[in-house]
């Protein structure tokens, strides 16, 4: 007999197969950390390059149309703004980057995390016993695909050591190299 539950999820899992399955298994499969580096590497890039490219029009305006002898010119202190101008355009930009990446991850794991549900409704579905929704302790049994929840538990793993270092706030003893004894041949 069809099982038109079962057969709602399955079109709302390929709808979101066709919209977005492809673009969200590539990005879910970088860590959030390493997707915002990623994303701000080629937004410094780009914006690097942007406000050297404005800057070089504003220093030909200033010597060609306002008519700045470069002789009368204070280098020193041209550089200097032009660098502070190139860094706080860059940090502005590597903010906007990091928000708007964080966002972009938090919409595809809840895309991924329902993607999940679904799964999980149809297994039961599908499983000879109806029953509700498992409990905890049964939830961890279930075969479906538990990618969120793995990348979570690997995440923590990763992200242990580098919390211990941070609360100890001392670097690990270093340990002695013994010395090597010199034998004859």
């Amino acid at each position: 007999m069809i099982d038109r539950d079962k057969i709602l999820l399955m079109t709302k899992m390929a709808v979101y197969d066709k919209n977005y399955g492809e673009t969200d298994r590539a990005v879910f499969a970088f860590f959030r950390r390493d997707y915002i580096y990623k994303k701000n590497m080629w937004t410094r890039l780009c914006v690097a390059i942007g406000a050297l490219f404005l800057l070089a029009l504003y220093w030909l305006q200033q010597i060609f149309v306002i008519g700045i002898s470069i002789q009368e010119l204070d280098v020193a202190q041209s550089v200097t703004d032009s660098v502070l101008f190139l860094l706080a355009v860059m940090a502005f930009y590597t903010m906007v980057g990091t928000i708007q990446g964080t966002y972009q991850y938090y919409i595809i794991q809840k895309r991924t995390e329902n993607y999940i549900e679904m799964l999980e409704e149809i297994q039961l579905l599908s499983s000879p016993k109806k029953k509700k929704r498992p409990s905890p302790e049964e939830d961890e049994n279930l075969d479906a695909p538990l990618l969120y929840k793995d990348r979570i538990a690997a995440e923590r793993e990763r992200a242990r050591p580098r919390e211990r270092a941070i609360r100890e706030r001392s670097t690990p003893p270093r340990r002695a190299i013994p010395e090597r004894k010199r034998t004859l041949r």
